[in-house]
């Protein structure tokens, strides 16, 4: 597993995740990548956070650490449709992995095939997927919540 981050600038750390993510796995996460990742991204302007409503995302400690951290977080509805965009990244990255001529041997050679991936996607696939959010909400808010082609 890993967490990866992306903005309008381009992608930012991909890190890999050993065991189980809690609330204190995550906040330290956010506190060794995510923040400094945020602050460099966006030094003058404000910005959004864009995360789920998995149990680590809404922990005490998690939802204590962003508040405390000055990122600003996009709210995120209860039980709603997965439109994360970076999803579509992790689909790339896999893609990519599968057609590679030789897969990997190992977990470090894996881990380096993810690297690699997520470091060649296009900034252009990025900037697309962000201007395609507007679509995608759209979608499910005429489809009420309910699946959309997105």
């Amino acid at each position: 597993m890993h967490w990866g981050c992306f903005s309008w600038q381009g992608v930012g750390p991909i890190v890999p995740i050993q065991g189980s993510v809690t609330g204190v796995a995550y906040v330290e996460i956010l506190r060794k990548h995510a923040a400094p990742t945020f602050l460099r991204m966006f030094p003058k302007e404000k910005a959004w956070f864009q995360h789920d409503n998995a149990r680590p995302h809404t922990a005490k400690v998690s939802t204590e650490f962003l508040q405390e951290s000055g990122m600003c977080i996009l709210d995120w509805p209860a039980q709603s449709p997965d439109l994360n965009p970076i999803e579509n990244l992790w689909a790339i990255v896999k893609r990519n992995i599968r057609q590679q001529e030789k897969p990997p041997k190992n977990l470090l050679e894996l881990e380096r095939y993810v690297q690699d991936a997520w470091k060649a996607i296009p900034i252009i696939t990025i900037r697309k997927l962000i201007d395609s959010m507007p679509w995608c909400i759209q979608g499910v808010i005429a489809a009420q919540g309910g699946a959309t082609k997105y």
